[in-house]
């Protein structure tokens, strides 16, 4: 008996079905993976703190922070996440009539307030405040005093100069620098101009 062979087209049908079930799989798998990753990206500032969550709480936050008793331990995590992960820190200091500017990290400055007030107190208030807002952006100059103690007698008064941005979110610090009276520098002209306080 004789079988008449005819070719069979099932195989090349199933595997165009596989192959376009596979590419409309891939398709959802890419599109959650899309979803998945912007979730989970972060915003600008890091985390969010609601210290930071308005303009005005922002700076008394890190006064707050930066302030203790000899050894006390400080809450710097909120330190580090009131600043951006790139802010700078930029102190100035007058040493015998010179002029040395440093730029720091969040974390190097951590590790300077450590070093500095390991056995020494420190507390700093803000007196004055000038915030300048412009849409997500912000100016905050903020005249403050140092003290050993809350109950002692200022020895150094600055001005702080903070540069914040809104995320969306919330507002992070992206600079700050300050000047002080520290060596023999004069700044109290400068405070009582700057704030109308002559």
């Amino acid at each position: 008996m004789l079988y008449s062979f005819k070719p069979c087209l099932c195989a090349p049908k199933l595997a165009i079905v596989l192959a376009l079930l596979v590419m409309i799989l891939n398709l959802f798998v890419w599109q959650e993976v899309q979803a998945a990753v912007a979730l989970e990206e972060p915003h600008f500032c890091g985390p969010y703190r609601s210290e930071a969550e308005t303009l005005p709480n922002i700076v008394p936050a890190l006064y707050d922070v930066v302030s203790g008793a000899p050894g006390e331990e400080r809450n710097w995590q909120l330190l580090h996440d009131l600043f951006a992960p790139t802010a700078t820190i930029t102190p100035l200091f007058h040493r015998e009539g010179r002029l040395d500017i440093s730029v720091l990290t969040a974390s190097e400055f951590v590790e300077l307030n450590k070093l500095l007030f390991k056995d020494v107190g420190f507390y700093e208030t803000e007196t004055h405040n000038q915030t300048k807002q412009v849409g997500h952006m912000a100016t905050v100059i903020s005249a403050y005093e140092s003290r050993e103690a809350p109950d002692k007698p200022a020895y150094s008064r600055g001005i702080n100069t903070f540069q914040l941005v809104n995320d969306g979110r919330r507002w992070c610090v992206i600079s700050v620098t300050w000047d002080s009276d520290k060596g023999g520098h004069d700044i109290a002209g400068s405070i009582a101009e700057v704030f109308g306080t002559e």
